[in-house]
């Protein structure tokens, strides 16, 4: 299965050129599908004879693995290089399109599409008799774990009695509510989960909630009351509700949190340019991405320099050798480097209107440093080009050169010599 953890390790792996193949294969899509998409690769890199050995080599080796691995539900993902000597198929727990990609580091948005979107999260389903705590994520729903409640019903007693019958009840009530906490934080701290919502009887889910740790209380995203007569199905299919919904939430008010940063003390960066100076710095703590914008990025061979747009020429070196990347890729794959989150939002129009791409910062680069950074960059971009002209200059110059000085070294060097050194002998 691909986790969080695989995500990361794949998103280690780059180079200067492109070498690494990647695969997405919906279940139901004969594999015959990619041998059109890999003619079409075939035509495109037809002028780099070394990226194109490098797509049939690892062509070969991904064949073998969707060969063995044909899925028969969701998807297979096969990340395959021969350079790099990497063989590796997950399965999906659902379709992500199939495709055919060959870039210089695996492509990971699809995946990291779908880790964003299926979350782990902890399901707690309780009356006043029992609790049960359900983990739930991508492809599965585990069981972690029952605590029993045996909270007694209300009476309508008066006098003595209903006070001392009403102050045991509240006793139970939050000893049921502290051992449930207690198995909650013992499971997050085995199998972390992003969120948490609580699902039944009304006065139990209000205890648990009081009796939550504080990083617990921030990860409930919600809770509500079910009919007591509901299965387990039914109160995690409203669980399942909550959890979107809470995803949802999260969007926004990641987007919130960046707005005001850009209104005030300017943690964010706003459009592609910014934020893939942000994360190339590791200074993104958050990144938010409208799922279905396409930005176009190049990346330099020579100093593997990425930029925003598509210049003939590399913009930090100078060199002609560049090819056109997936910017967004490129960004989700120096995110998961660097430990930052990208949470993939469903379009709207004020992270439209940025670009499509926002982030929230963990520091801010000083006004000097800033100015200095762009001043260096300036002047880095203006020499390479005199650099660039300079070098074959000496080049052509050298080569002119050559001829002329071998005949007047040697006649000059040996009669002066030859002279001098008799009369002193």
């Amino acid at each position: 299965m691909l986790d969080a953890a695989a995500l990361r390790s794949l998103a280690d792996l780059d180079g200067p050129e492109r070498a690494f193949l990647t695969i997405y294969l919906d279940a139901g899509d004969d594999p015959s599908v990619i041998d059109a998409r890999a003619t079409r690769v075939r035509a495109l890199l037809s002028d780099q004879p070394a990226e194109l050995e490098h797509f049939e080599e690892s062509l070969a080796m991904a064949r073998e693995m969707v060969e063995s691995h044909t899925p028969t539900e969701g998807a297979l993902a096969v990340f395959a290089s021969w350079a790099a000597d990497l063989r590796r198929a997950y399965a999906l727990p659902e379709p992500v399109g199939t495709t055919l990609w060959m870039g210089d580091a695996p492509y990971l948005r699809p995946a990291a599409e779908l880790l964003d979107e299926h979350e782990t999260y902890a399901a707690v389903v309780l009356d006043n008799t029992k609790a049960r705590i359900y983990l739930v994520s991508a492809d599965e729903v585990d069981e972690e774990g029952r605590v029993r409640g045996d909270i007694k019903n209300r009476v309508k007693k008066g006098g003595w009695s209903q006070k001392r019958y009403a102050r045991r009840r509240d006793k139970q009530l939050e000893t049921y509510a502290t051992e449930l906490a207690a198995d909650l934080v013992t499971l997050d701290a085995e199998r972390p989960f992003a969120r948490l919502v609580v699902v039944g009887s009304e006065e139990p889910a209000r205890a648990l909630a009081e009796a939550l740790r504080q990083d617990l209380k921030d990860k409930l995203v919600g809770s509500r009351s079910v009919d007591g007569n509901a299965s387990d199905a039914e109160a995690l299919g409203v669980a399942a509700d909550l959890a979107e919904q809470g995803e949802r939430e999260a969007e926004q008010a990641l987007w919130l949190a960046i707005r005001e940063q850009g209104m005030g003390p300017g943690l964010a960066a706003f459009g592609a340019t910014s934020v893939l100076e942000a994360v190339q710095q590791a200074r993104a703590e958050a990144i938010l991405v409208d799922r279905e914008v396409e930005i176009d990025g190049t990346k330099c061979r020579a100093c593997e320099r990425v930029v925003h747009g598509t210049p003939e020429t590399c913009q930090h070196c100078g060199s002609s050798d560049v090819f056109r990347v997936d910017l967004v890729e490129a960004i989700t794959e120096q995110a998961t480097r660097t430990g930052a989150e990208v949470d993939f939002a469903d379009p709207f129009e004020a992270l439209a209107g940025v670009g499509g791409v926002a982030a929230l910062l963990r520091y801010s680069l000083s006004a000097g440093h800033a100015q200095r950074e762009e001043r260096e960059e300036r002047e880095r971009r203006a020499r390479a080009p005199r650099e660039a002209q300079a070098d074959s200059s000496v080049e052509g110059n050298t080569a002119a050169a050559e001829p002329v000085a071998e005949p007047v070294a040697e006649p000059v060097a040996e009669p002066v010599a030859e002279p001098v050194a008799e009369p002193v002998a």
